[in-house]
């Protein structure tokens, strides 16, 4: 598993180039982001001067969280060139499930670090990622984190043990609510595989030792912080055993 692990990271890697894009979940990618939502690229617009992002007016087919947008700016070039090995470039017509930031001018925009679903592709997880995307949203569309949250490799650990377990379900989510001293002291099941199973995840949340890594040195916790935990059923394949992990392969 580890070596498998560490493939896909390497190939996350390559496709972000010299960006060093940080691997993230998509619940990951909807905390962290000012707007998520399901979207049709309707007219793309020349960059303007020197510009590295490029707008695009959109329709919304989903909306998740964030207030609704009619436009929104892309890191990459209008004329599909590449300027830098970090644009991107999508024709009129895509559809995207996205992950969008305030921008310092404001602007509502992505890039390829905030690993865009592109539905043309049509990946097998690609449905799988939008469904837990909606479950979350719909537990709650405002959740919000301007920080890193860190579990100990003694969960890791645990997922590691179930190795060969058979499950249904591909996916579950958690809320663990860290407290001022950032120790759990609450675990919420958001969606689940089994009973079983589930208690046991929430069992080894709540034995969990955590570290929070903050974007600007300033930031600081102030009252209780919720971190929402994804957790992955990986089904068996080429001769390898089923097994549970952090990472949605």
């Amino acid at each position: 598993m580890k070596i498998l692990l560490t493939l896909i990271i390497l190939v996350l890697s390559n496709q972000a180039l010299a960006c060093r894009c940080a691997f993230s979940s998509p619940p990951d990618r909807f905390v962290s982001a000012d707007f998520v939502g399901r979207i049709r690229i309707v007219k793309i617009y020349p960059n303007e001067g020197k510009d590295r992002s490029y707008k695009a007016d959109v329709e919304i087919i989903e909306h998740f969280k964030g207030e609704k947008i009619k436009s929104i700016y892309i890191a990459g070039r209008s004329d599909g060139g590449l300027g830098s090995s970090c644009d991107v470039f999508f024709p009129e017509g895509s559809d995207l499930l996205v992950f969008a930031r305030n921008d310092s001018g404001g602007r509502i925009s992505f890039g390829m670090c905030s690993f865009p679903i592109d539905f043309e592709i049509n990946r097998d997880t690609d449905q799988r990622d939008l469904e837990s995307i909606r479950v979350l949203s719909k537990h709650d569309s405002t959740l919000t984190s301007k920080y890193e949250p860190i579990i100990s490799s003694s969960f890791t650990e645990f997922l590691e043990s179930k190795k060969g377990i058979e499950l249904k379900e591909q996916y579950a989510l958690f809320e663990v609510v860290l407290d001022d001293q950032i120790s759990p002291s609450e675990v919420n099941l958001i969606k689940g595989f089994t009973a079983e199973v589930d208690s046991e995840i929430v069992e080894e949340l709540f034995k969990s030792t955590w570290q929070i890594r903050f974007h600007r040195k300033e930031d600081s916790v102030e009252g209780a912080v919720k971190v929402i935990v994804p957790v992955y059923f990986h089904p068996p394949e080429m001769g390898e055993k089923s097994f549970l992990s952090n990472f949605g392969l």
